[in-house]
């Protein structure tokens, strides 16, 4: 199960335990320490996600990493190499 999975399952069986306090109107010792258990792992799971973003491109990020590869080129240097020296009657491909 990945972690965002993990996450959607314990939001999902947080509400419904918050859904069960109310109806119920009762201060259930035991739903008020599994809502405070969960929302502890929430907290961790939550990190860890951050964590994982961190590392990951994809998205926005990704397209746009994308574009600037094929503008730029694979590596950094590609981009402030000096211009390729037009040969006559060669077509060159412009950047802005």
């Amino acid at each position: 199960m990945t972690t965002i999975e993990r996450i959607d399952k314990l939001s999902n069986e947080r509400s419904r335990l918050y859904r069960i306090a109310l109806e119920s109107r009762r201060g259930d010792v035991e739903l008020k320490q599994r809502v405070a258990k969960i929302t502890g792992e929430l907290d961790q799971l939550w990190d860890l996600r951050r964590r994982e973003r961190v590392g990951r491109l994809d998205g926005i990020d990704l397209l746009v990493e994308r574009s600037y590869a094929q503008i730029y080129g694979d590596d950094y240097r590609d981009a402030v190499a000096p211009a390729a020296v037009e040969e006559e009657g060669q077509q060159i491909a412009l950047v802005a």
